[in-house]
Formats: C-alpha cells, structure tokens, sequence
C-alpha cells in the first residue's frame, strides 16, 4: 500500500467518524438508550412504592371490617340488656337475635368476649325460668320470697351490665386499633 492510498483510507476513517459524531439520529438514539436504562429502575422504584401502599391499604380496610363486626356484637349485647332492662323480662325473638348477632364472638374478639356473651344468654334463661317459676300457684312463701330475691338478684346484674359491656369490649374497640 503506498503513502497515499494509507492517507486516503485514514481521511475515509476520520470522515466516517465525524458523519457519525455529526448525525443527529445517533445521538438521540444513544439518549434514548440512555435514559431507558436510568428509567428502569425509577419505574421498579415506584412500582414497588404503590404495591406497599395497597398492602397498607388492604391492611387497613381488614382492620375497619374486622372494628365494624366487633362493633356489630358489642351493639347487639347492649341491645338485649336494654331490652330485658327496660321490659323487666326476656323473649325468645330478642334471645335469637342477640345469638345470631353474636356468633363468631370467639374468632372475632376473645374467648373471654365469647364466655361473658353465654353468659348472659345464661343469665336470659334464668330470668326466664324465674319468672315462670313465681307464676307457679303453688308455691310456699318462703319458697316464693326466696324465688322473688333472686329475681331481683338477676335484674340487678342485668342493670350493672350496662357499665360491664364497654368496659369488656373496650380493648377491641379501641379506635388506635384501626
């Protein structure tokens, strides 16, 4: 090869990098490629951002439902003393709806919000039974006054229910909970 065909082939060389370096569609190309690569993560960042937050959320809206059904118990308990407080009696309608409102109260709540709820469908039945009891004609006395001091017994603790309800399920329902 002489000197001049080297010369040639080396100003073919540098003019084919300048058109290169020079041509707008390289360069916005290399941007591109650029910026797709720093995109990348960015993305991924944020995606993984907004997948935290709905794991916060769903977190959340599980907590609301599980306060709303807890609630849901706490009201019916409330309801049936109200209503055997201010009747001075039970009937079987309010019984049913007092356990159908309150079932789950083991898995919900506590064994012990799930104990105090037989309980006072315990202490329902024996009002009951009191009540039917005295209606008896052929009682004793004694055996009458002795029935008639428990009934008051039962209605007593009915009324201190009132106080003992939000006291058993405060710490389900407090609002930090949520």
């Amino acid at each position: 090869m002489t000197a001049s065909a080297a010369i040639a082939a080396s100003t073919i060389q540098a003019a084919s990098y300048v058109a290169v370096q020079s041509n707008p569609q390289s360069t916005w190309l290399t941007v591109v490629q650029v910026g797709a690569a720093a995109l990348s993560p960015v993305i991924a960042v944020v995606g993984g951002w907004i997948a935290w937050q709905q794991v916060r959320i769903n977190r959340n809206k599980l907590k609301l439902d599980r306060f709303d059904r807890r609630f849901e118990i706490y009201e019916a308990a409330m309801s049936f003393v109200a209503s055997i407080v201010t009747h001075g009696s039970v009937r079987e309608e309010w019984r049913g709806e007092f356990q159908l409102k309150s079932r789950g109260a083991l898995f919900l709540v506590s064994k012990e919000i799930d104990q105090y709820v037989e309980e006072l469908l315990k202490m329902s039945n024996r009002l009951v039974y009191l009540t039917i009891q005295l209606q008896t004609p052929l009682l004793t006395d004694a055996k009458r006054e002795e029935l008639g001091s428990e009934l008051t017994n039962v209605h007593a603790w009915f009324h201190d229910q009132w106080k003992i309800i939000p006291e058993k399920f405060a710490p389900y329902l407090a609002v930090d909970d949520i």
